[in-house]
């Protein structure tokens, strides 16, 4: 698949709100380790609404209008500062894919830069604070160096990339965020944002296939 028209993102939206929505228990264990257990409740929430959103949008909207209503969805479900930060990858993404019908590889790494821009400056996190930006960057980075390859692998080393950020993250003492509070207990323990945002890329390359 060379590029993705409006139907088949539609279908890549829902499925990554379902991929959180499914592991909201499992992100709340991850978050219990260095924070309050409920970054799984907060997402999940977040990312229903997000899919209630889009369903409320037109079959002939074009990527930016479903961004922005997906985005505005995960704004307003509930999920506190890191919904905030979450909603900014889908409403930033949508003013870097303004006017298209049909995204292509270079349209992805767009969106995605955008949206980690935002992260970055919103969060006031840097990669080795312990956040999802440590998985969000080099998952973006992946993104443009791959962009030539076409949409399959470009997403599959997204994904490698972001899990890889994830795992890095356990070497990492918090310096952002609730879990800087936990000092040198965070170390061992994988970042819950940063497990997100590999969810994410996980649902992307999963529907890219």
């Amino acid at each position: 698949m060379d590029s993705i028209d409006m139907k088949r993102l539609r279908g890549i939206l829902n499925a990554m709100a379902e991929k959180i929505i499914t592991n909201r228990d499992h992100l709340n264990d991850v978050d219990a380790g260095i924070g309050d257990a409920d970054h799984g409740t907060g997402m999940a929430q977040s990312f229903a609404k997000a899919r209630d959103k889009l369903a409320a949008s037109q079959e002939n909207d074009a990527a930016a209008v479903l961004l922005k209503a997906f985005g505005s969805g995960i704004m307003g479900g509930g999920g506190g500062a890191s919904g905030a930060l979450f909603s900014g990858i889908y409403l930033e993404g949508a003013k870097a894919i303004a006017g298209k019908s049909e995204l292509y590889p270079t349209d992805i790494a767009a969106w995605w830069r955008a949206g980690l821009e935002v992260v970055k400056s919103r969060g006031k996190a840097k990669p080795g604070d312990k956040t999802m930006v440590d998985a969000l960057e080099p998952a973006v980075k992946a993104l443009e160096d791959n962009a030539s390859r076409g949409l399959a692998d470009q997403a599959l080393a997204a994904l490698e990339a972001a899990r890889a950020g994830v795992e890095a993250t356990k070497n990492m003492v918090a310096g952002q965020g609730r879990s800087r509070y936990a000092g040198e207990r965070s170390l061992g323990q994988q970042d819950a944002g940063a497990t997100s945002v590999a969810l994410l890329f996980e649902s992307l390359a999963e529907n890219i296939k």
